[in-house]
């Protein structure tokens, strides 16, 4: 039989003669399932790498916070800071074929901000700026209502990606199961619970420049397998069935890692960190010593080393390492010292029996959340009540389903409970720490910090915003509001012939650059 007529049936078996091509296609271990693909409705951090992938934004964040150009070519601000211009490509097209335009970017803008739309995170990343205009066919105009100097940094979120307008208007609540975006690569199906499918856009070529690759991406395929269990998602990879994977268990990364078989791609998940609001409207935690006790019990490395096998560096600061505004001398104001903590009980009133504190004939007792069924956030929980039972707070701990944890701390009825929050610009302070925001739950604000917290997103010279954001983070220490825990890293793992994986601003996994040696 000749070659000729060999290599079509080899095909049809699905088999390869050497030295013919391997098909690009990547299978990513995720370790969380998705609530919708629609990047305005969707609640979830872990959604937003898959997004990014569907979905270009207008400009593009480094992982460096570089704004760069992606669906706009360029932009101008104002002098008064009130409008921002961008001048958009005009060789972009949907997944669908329908064309992106001027109108295209005010259609996501109309929608985000609909009354009907319930955005979770989109509206917020607009901030003041929520207005949008054609003002060319390949020029949109946003006008905002105040200053708002972390619009661009934010125009880069996955959350912000541009959805065809066809599709908005023909799937309406359905959109979260049709996503259309332009980005790199297309969707072909989602399984709840199982995978999610997406295949190479051949039209693609406007890839941002810092990533070095021109023309569409060399992955053909990408099949994101849902694996929830760290220890079946660690099988999974090293059996072969995936080559990549996303949230490494801490214990499995120190093992993998040293048998130098895989390339180590710790993401840098910029914001608040990993921490724990400390809730100031809840006994006995409504006293700021009570408080700050809190702070000077627990050791952050220890805590790491018990909960995750010390494979994070350690976080001292409300604002993640990189983020404008952080500010390392602040790291040393809580330095561990249990007998301060004990110290400052005393101060408050408590007294100590070797056993228990009690006070006015109430015990020193405290509950402690954390969401069943994520491992990492139950064993930090878990590491806190030991901390500070060794100094005799009567700590309890309380794992509970994601809606019943959301309620409880909106509510009010947690004393603290680990958290993340993602962001690539210190803004991201105010949800947590402006009156009347959804996820206040320290339940604490006061007017100096309001009033710098405005400041800052209305300040648009660099070095003054910085020390703004210094100022901010030294309140919400010194009122001891917000127990720093540990920098918010994803470690993924990839085999060594899946290479130029990379990630925007904000920990964000990007596979347009990547490609699979044979």
């Amino acid at each position: 039989m000749t070659s000729k007529r060999l290599l079509p049936l080899l095909a049809a078996l699905g088999l390869a003669l050497p030295g013919m091509a391997h098909a690009q296609e990547l299978v990513v271990g995720w370790a969380e399932t998705n609530d919708t693909l629609n990047p305005v409705t969707t609640g979830k951090r872990n959604s937003g790498p898959i997004l990014s992938n569907i979905f270009d934004t207008l400009v593009w964040i480094s992982p460096e916070f570089e704004v760069e150009p992606l669906l706009a070519e360029s932009w101008t601000v104002s002098e008064d800071g009130l409008s921002y211009v961008f001048k958009l490509r005009e060789d972009v097209t949907f997944h669908d074929g329908t064309p992106f335009d001027a109108a295209a970017v005010v259609s996501n803008i109309d929608y985000i901000t609909g009354e009907n739309t319930q955005s979770k995170i989109s509206l917020g990343l607009l901030g003041p700026c929520a207005h949008a205009e054609a003002t060319g066919e390949y020029e949109v105009t946003f006008t905002c209502d105040e200053i708002y100097a972390p619009l661009l940094a934010q125009m880069g979120e996955p959350y912000l990606g541009m959805q065809s307008p066809a599709a908005i208007e023909e799937y309406g609540a359905e959109l979260g199961q049709h996503p259309t975006g332009t980005g790199p690569f297309k969707f072909v199906s989602w399984t709840p619970g199982q995978s999610i499918v997406l295949e190479k856009n051949p039209d693609y070529h406007w890839m941002a420049a810092s990533l070095g690759h021109e023309g569409p991406a060399e992955i053909e395929k990408i099949t994101f397998q849902i694996v929830p269990n760290p220890q079946s998602r660690v099988q999974q990879f090293q059996s072969g069935q995936s080559q990549v994977m996303q949230q490494t268990p801490g214990l499995y990364w120190k093992t993998l890692t040293a048998t130098g078989k895989y390339t180590e791609l710790p993401v840098e998940i910029s914001g608040l960190g990993i921490f724990a609001p400390i809730n100031a409207s809840l006994f006995p935690t409504d006293d700021i010593l009570v408080r700050k006790a809190i702070m000077y019990a627990v050791d952050q490395k220890a805590l790491i080393q018990l909960a995750e096998a010390g494979v994070y560096p350690p976080s001292y600061t409300p604002l993640s390492a990189g983020m404008l505004g952080h500010d390392e001398a602040a790291a040393e104001k809580y330095p561990y010292d249990p007998e301060k903590a004990k110290s400052l009980l005393k101060e408050a009133g408590w007294e100590f029996d070797g056993t228990t504190w009690t006070k006015d004939g109430k015990t020193l007792s405290i509950k402690i959340t954390a969401i069943s069924g994520k491992a990492h956030y139950m064993a930090q929980a878990q590491a806190i009540q030991g901390f500070l039972s060794e100094i005799g707070f009567d700590a309890q701990f309380e794992a509970l389903n994601s809606p019943a944890w959301l309620d409880l701390n909106i509510d009010g009825g947690s004393t603290l409970t680990p958290s993340q929050y993602i962001g690539v610009d210190p803004d991201a302070l105010h949800f947590w720490f402006l009156p009347d925001q959804y996820f206040n739950w320290s339940h604490w604000t006061n007017d100096e910090l309001t009033d710098l917290i405005y400041q800052g997103r209305s300040e648009l010279d660099h070095d003054k915003r910085a020390a703004i954001y210094q100022k901010i983070q030294d309140i919400l220490l010194d009122n001891a509001v917000i127990l720093p825990i540990r920098q918010n890293l994803d470690l993924t793992l990839a085999e060594k012939s899946v290479t130029g994986i990379t990630w925007s601003g904000g920990g964000f996994q990007y596979f347009g650059a990547a490609s699979i040696a044979e």
